[in-house]
């Protein structure tokens, strides 16, 4: 009785087991399907976002488009095996940004495709597919599911920039006595040898971290300055060398102890550890001495003064000889520092309110020349021959030679920091090692005009050029002397200096950098120099000293009407002559260049292309 009760159980289970059995074998077959359709779905949107990645802003050059990015993770998911509707794939541009501390999952938030893809630096990719459970078993009571996969992947390059001027265009001994200035220093030696070891001493930026012991460069510019200073001098070679010798000096210079490095270092976003960007001493060099001025104005100190005459300037020597207008030029410089130069290091995209995150700029200064200047003898003989046809012999004209004094010039020029916006990167791919920037230059605004720079706030005051040239003489009947005075020149001067936006391209630039030697290219926009317009303006001429009698104002009155318009002409060229050959190359060396812009690209790190499948997605 319990035996047939037995196979009458069996006879019931069995098929109830066997069904049970194949539905667990069925399952665990179409679970294997379905983990190896999700790992070739994760196989698929890994390849495209990877590809997406690389026409993302900060990555794709000036011209990345919403349609490239599509199609470029598109024809990477096809390579990988993907063979669905484009519309199965999503794909989000967007920012990649790290966590909020080193173990945090990192964050992506999306841009919009039309309007913010200038913001990108990752592409997000999500494939979606409705999968049945099983082929064999009935949907009714297996209904399909979806499958789904993503990821993210991040690629893009920084640039370290510097705007700090060159040691080609630097006036033999300038660096030195403006260091020697503010040392209180004024016998300070900087000679040509000093100048090259500063250009040439290389100091890597992942050196000066590990020297600091911080981690990433978003830690150095919380680094007192002084502290970055002690690891520039150990990292090039310690006091013994020129350069190290330099910086040494530099740390007790007016103003700097109260300083971060941020007053050097400018960091943006979060740029990948530097593994071969290198920095040249000079750099460091030119802005810690403007930092210094900038200290001295502000602690009320006045302008930073320099002296500079003929017999010891290259550059003012230049301006005199035997083809030149001058016989003589002596030149007291004041310097006023409203923004130093900074080393820049960024990437090439913009923040959530849609402007350009890497910016540079030039040194915004005003330069405060009194100039001296004495004409040529040549020049002196023509114009005394003029004076005396213009005067028909009726008067006896003298033009005063350089011992009774030259000609006074006061000229003040203001710069405003020139600006290069960083808005291109065509980052490395495949084989090649090599990148191109894009960068859009806007030359300083330029002001130049005959004045004094106010010390207490910057401002300039008008002052007019103003000459002892003449000795006039005239007698009555040739016995008599009606007039004997000295005639002095007064005039005003403009100088219009052109600027204007332009687009620079620096390519190509190779990101490796041979026995440590990482490649400085280098991009010299002109801006509007070329077109300099000398305006001088409200000549006259005047009685030195002295009232003046009607004689004496008629004697004057004949000089004008024949001499305005030539004083007017030499004037204007021999302020030309000033600004070009003097005033300029003296900026250009501050890293503050008339109408353009002298922008280095010092070193470059790409971040390769990193792919995270688990991110947290931002609002």
């Amino acid at each position: 009785m319990n035996k047939s009760r037995q196979q009458g159980v069996l006879i019931f289970a069995t098929p109830l087991l066997l069904a049970l059995v194949f539905i667990f074998v069925t399952l665990l077959i179409d679970g294997s399907r379905l983990l190896m359709m999700q790992s070739q779905m994760q196989s698929v949107v890994n390849s495209a976002a990877t590809a997406a990645a690389d026409e993302a802003q900060a990555c794709g050059g000036t011209d990345v488009t919403w349609n490239a990015m599509q199609q470029r993770a598109l024809l990477a998911a096809q390579a990988a095996g993907f063979d669905g509707e484009a519309s199965d794939l999503e794909i989000l541009p967007g920012v990649l940004r790290p966590g909020e501390t080193a173990t945090s999952p990192m964050r992506f938030a999306s841009r919009n495709p039309t309007t913010e893809m200038a913001q990108t630096n990752a592409t997000h990719v999500r494939y979606t597919r409705t999968e049945p459970i099983s082929f064999l078993l009935p949907q009714a009571l297996f209904p399909p599911i979806t499958v789904s996969a993503d990821a993210v992947a991040r690629k893009e390059v920084y640039a370290t920039l510097s705007a700090a001027g060159s040691t080609a265009t630097v006036e033999d001994g300038l660096l030195g006595m403006l260091i020697g200035s503010l040392l209180g220093m004024p016998g300070y030696s900087l000679n040509a040898t000093d100048l090259s070891s500063l250009e040439n001493t290389l100091i890597g930026l992942g050196d000066l971290l590990a020297a600091l012991g911080v981690d990433n460069l978003t830690d150095l510019v919380d680094e007192p300055l002084l502290d970055v200073l002690d690891a520039v001098v150990t990292l090039a070679g310690g006091t013994v060398t020129p350069a190290g010798r330099v910086v040494d000096d530099l740390t007790g210079a007016l103003g700097l102890s109260g300083l971060n490095a941020s007053a050097i270092f400018e960091v943006l976003a979060e740029p990948p550890p530097p593994q071969q960007t290198t920095v040249p001493v000079y750099d460091f060099v030119i802005s810690l001495v403007m930092n210094s001025v900038r200290a001295s104005n502000q602690a009320g100190s006045g302008l930073l003064s320099l002296d500079l005459d003929t017999s010891d300037s290259a550059l003012l020597n230049s301006l005199v000889g035997s083809e030149s207008l001058l016989a003589d030029v002596d030149v007291a410089l004041g310097l006023w520092v409203n923004e130093p130069p900074k080393i820049v290091i960024g990437p090439a995209r913009q923040d959530s309110d849609g402007q350009w995150m890497t910016k540079v700029s030039a040194a915004d200064i005003g330069l405060d020349a009194r100039i001296e200047v004495d004409l040529s003898s040549g020049l002196i003989g023509t114009v005394t021959t003029l004076l005396n046809v213009l005067t028909l012999g009726s008067l006896d004209v003298k033009l005063l030679t350089d011992d009774d004094g030259g000609i006074r010039i006061p000229l003040v020029v203001k710069v405003g920091g020139g600006e290069a916006f960083f808005e291109g990167a065509d980052c490395a791919k495949g084989d090649s090692n090599t990148t191109r920037f894009d960068f859009r230059v806007e030359g300083g605004a330029v002001s130049a005009e005959s004045g004094a720079l106010n010390p207490a706030n910057g401002q300039i005051v008008p002052e007019p050029i103003y000459a002892p040239i003449l000795d006039v003489e005239a007698k009555f009947l040739g016995v008599v002397t009606l007039v004997d005075m000295e005639v002095c020149l007064s005039a005003d001067a403009d100088v219009d200096i052109g600027s204007s936006a332009k687009y620079e391209t620096l390519a190509p630039y190779n990101l490796s950098c041979p026995g440590g030697v990482c490649e400085i290219g280098e991009i010299k926009s002109t801006g509007g120099l070329d077109s300099i317009n000398v305006e001088v303006n409200n000549v006259s001429l005047l009685k030195c000293s002295g009232s003046t009698s009607s004689n004496e104002q008629n004697v004057i009155d004949t000089l004008i009407g024949g001499l305005v318009s030539p004083l007017t002409s030499l004037l204007s060229v021999v302020l030309e002559e000033v600004v070009t050959t003097l005033v300029s190359p003296l900026l250009s060396a501050l890293g503050a260049d008339l109408g353009g812009m002298h922008l280095r690209v010092l070193g470059a790190e790409q971040t390769g292309s990193q792919l995270v499948e688990n991110v947290v997605f931002e609002e």
